[in-house]
């Protein structure tokens, strides 16, 4: 399933960031935003239970959102970590894993994990926090690490932009995933970028790296 979060404040907020001329304060800020509102569109899809609460004047009808303390984040280091801080504001009893992973600068783009870092994932809801779904490659690589240590009740990636192409490789092999994305565009460069997108969010967040 893909879901793409067209809210009016979060569509605000993408113009925002893929401007060329944004700081880098503003950029991270954009990003954290844009990963509170993601949460909270999902959060409205988990099942809901009536309740009632006694306030001090009576007893009022409420709801209970099911699964909102079975949730575990994983955030793609580095690039994804302003993402989970926004998405943190929502499910604030989740538990977090991490994995570092990088691609290949040139064709095919291969991904390589270097670091994986999970709790118990058996029957929780695991959300993927990549902020750029572009070839797939990545995230491809990570979901297959996922399914080898548990069985999650559902996997879905949080991306604030995707690729056609990414998006068509994910389904392809991981058909039962959800995508959560505020864009879809529709094309990469020779350097598997993504058209017009907004650039390496990592660089934009926290500077390029010295190597």
């Amino acid at each position: 399933m893909l879901k793409i979060v067209d809210h009016a404040v979060v569509q605000k907020s993408l113009t925002r960031i893929r401007d060329k001329n944004i700081d880098r304060v503003h950029f991270r800020h954009g990003i954290i935003e844009i990963g509170r509102l993601m949460g909270y569109e999902y959060a409205n899809t988990l099942e809901k239970k009536p309740v009632t609460v006694n306030t001090p004047l009576g007893v009022a009808e409420g709801i209970k959102i099911k699964d909102i303390d079975n949730i575990v984040v994983v955030s793609v280091l580095r690039a994804a970590i302003p993402l989970v801080e926004g998405i943190s504001h929502v499910f604030k009893e989740a538990e977090y894993g991490v994995i570092g992973a990088w691609r290949s600068e040139e064709p095919p783009f291969n991904a390589k994990i270097e670091y994986i870092k999970l709790p118990d994932l058996e029957n929780k809801i695991v959300i993927v926090a990549d902020p750029m779904l572009a070839t797939g490659h990545t995230l491809n690589a990570i979901l297959n690490e996922i399914k080898k240590r548990g069985t999650p009740k559902k996997i879905v990636i949080f991306s604030v932009i995707s690729a056609e192409p990414g998006i068509a490789k994910i389904f392809k092999n991981h058909p039962e995933i959800e995508i959560y994305t505020c864009s879809v565009d529709e094309k990469l460069n020779q350097d598997g970028y993504i058209v017009p997108g907004l650039g390496d969010v990592g660089d934009l967040c926290f500077g390029k790296p010295c190597l």
